[in-house]
C-alpha cells in the first residue's frame, strides 16, 4: 500500500470518527431538549400527587388524567420516589393513585412474565408499595437468584407463614446474594418468623442449622435459648460458638453458667465465643473462670479474657490486677488491659 492510499485510508477513518461524535452530539441534544420540554410537566404530576397526599380532593381526582400521557416507567419511577417515605393515610392515597393508573395491575402481571427482567421489575414494584400477592411465594423459587433474592425482601414488607417458610429455604440457596437477602428479610420480619425459624433447627441441615442461629444471635429472642442449649454438644465448633453467642444475647438467667462450661470446650471459636457471651452478659461470676484464659497458649484467646475481664467490673478488675505484676503471657496481658482501663478513664470513656 503506498503512502497516498494510507493518506486516505487515514482520513476516511478520522471523518467517521468525527461523524460519529457529530451524530451522539446531535442525538444527545434533542434529548436534552426533549427533557427540558417534558420537565415541567413532570414537576406538575409530582405537584399533583403531593397535593392528593395532602388532601386537596380536587388535584387528586386529575391525577390519573395528568399522568395518562406519560409512559409507565415514568409513571411508577414518580411514584417509587414516593413511597417509600410515606405511611398511614398518605401511603394508602398514593396506593389508590397507583391502582387507578394501572401501575399495581401491571406489577401483578408482571411477576408471571416469562422475562426475569420484567419478573424482577415488578416484584420491586409491589415491593415498594407493600403489595400482597399469591405469586410470592412462587417467586422465592424463581430460576433466577436475582428475582428470588427480591422475593425475600418482598416477604419483609409483606410477611405470611407460607412466605416465611419459603425464605428460611433460602438460607440454603447456593446464590450468596440469595442467603444474604433471606437473611436480612427473616431480621426484619422479626418476631413473626421466630417459631418457623426454631423449627428449621431441627432440619439435618447444618448450613441452614448455622445460619438460623446467626439471625438468633441478632433478633435476641429469648425462645430461642433452648435450641441454643440443646447445641452446646454440636460436633460443630462453629455451631457450637453460634450457641454461645445465641445464649448470651437472649440474656437468659441461665445463660452465664452454660458458658462458664463451654470455656472449656476443645475449640479456641467456642472458648472465644463463651468468653465473649460472658462480658456481652456482664456476668461477674464468671470471673474465677476466665481469668486462667489469660495464659491460653493463643493471643486471640488471650486478648478475649482480658477484655473480658474489664467488662465484667471490679471483680475483674482485681484478677488482672492480681496477674500484673508477675512474669509471662498472662501478666503482660493483664497489664495491657489494665494500661487501656487507665487510657479510657483518663479520656473519660470510663
Amino acid at each position: 500500500m503506498s503512502t497516498l492510499d494510507l493518506l486516505i485510508l487515514l482520513l476516511v477513518v478520522l471523518g467517521s470518527a468525527i461523524a460519529a461524535v457529530l451524530v451522539t452530539v446531535a442525538v444527545s441534544s434533542v434529548v436534552r431538549a426533549h427533557r427540558d420540554r417534558l420537565e415541567p410537566t413532570l414537576s406538575e404530576a409530582r405537584s399533583a400527587i403531593v397535593g392528593a397526599l395532602s388532601g386537596e380532593a380536587d388535584a387528586a381526582s386529575g391525577i390519573v388524567s395528568g399522568l395518562a400521557g406519560f409512559s409507565r416507567r415514568c409513571v411508577i419511577e414518580m411514584m417509587l420516589d414516593l413511597a417509600p417515605s410515606l405511611s398511614g393515610t398518605s401511603r394508602l392515597t398514593l396506593l389508590s393513585l397507583a391502582e387507578d393508573a394501572g401501575v399495581l395491575a401491571r406489577a401483578r402481571a408482571g411477576v408471571r412474565s416469562r422475562r426475569w427482567s420484567t419478573r424482577l421489575y415488578s416484584a420491586r414494584v409491589l415491593t415498594a408499595f407493600g403489595v400482597e400477592s399469591d405469586d410470592l411465594c412462587a417467586l422465592l423459587e424463581d430460576r433466577s437468584s436475582e428475582v428470588r433474592a427480591q422475593a425475600a425482601y418482598w416477604t419483609a414488607v409483606t410477611p405470611n407463614d407460607l412466605a416465611i417458610g419459603g425464605v428460611i429455604g433460602l438460607l440454603g440457596d447456593d446464590d450468596g446474594l440469595c442467603r444474604f437477602a433471606a437473611q436480612d428479610a427473616l431480621i426484619r420480619i422479626g418476631l413473626p418468623s421466630v417459631d418457623a425459624l426454631i423449627a428449621a433447627l431441627d432440619r439435618p441441615d447444618q448450613e441452614i442449622t448455622d445460619r438460623v442461629l446467626e439471625i438468633a444471635a441478632v433478633m435476641a429472642d429469648d425462645r430461642f435459648y433452648p435450641p441454643a442449649v440443646a447445641r452446646m454438644t454440636d460436633p460443630s465448633p462453629g455451631t457450637r460458638a453460634l450457641a454461645a453467642a445465641v445464649m448470651a444475647r437472649t440474656a437468659n438467667p441461665d445463660a452465664g453458667p452454660n458458658l462458664i462450661t463451654l470455656l472449656d470446650d476443645p475449640s479456641n471459636q467456642v472458648v472465644l465465643a463463651a468468653a465473649a457471651g460472658l462480658a456481652t452478659l456482664s456476668y461477674w461470676p464468671g470471673a474465677a473462670a476466665v481469668e486462667p484464659l489469660l495464659d491460653h497458649p493463643l493471643w486471640e484467646v488471650r486478648k478475649q479474657a482480658a477484655l473480658t475481664l474489664l467488662a465484667l467490673g471490679a471483680s475483674g478488675s482485681i484478677l488482672l490486677s492480681v496477674n500484673a505484676p508477675g512474669v509471662g503471657p498472662a501478666a503482660e496481658m493483664a497489664g495491657q488491659a489494665l494500661q487501656l482501663r487507665s487510657l479510657a478513664i483518663q479520656s473519660g470513656a470510663v
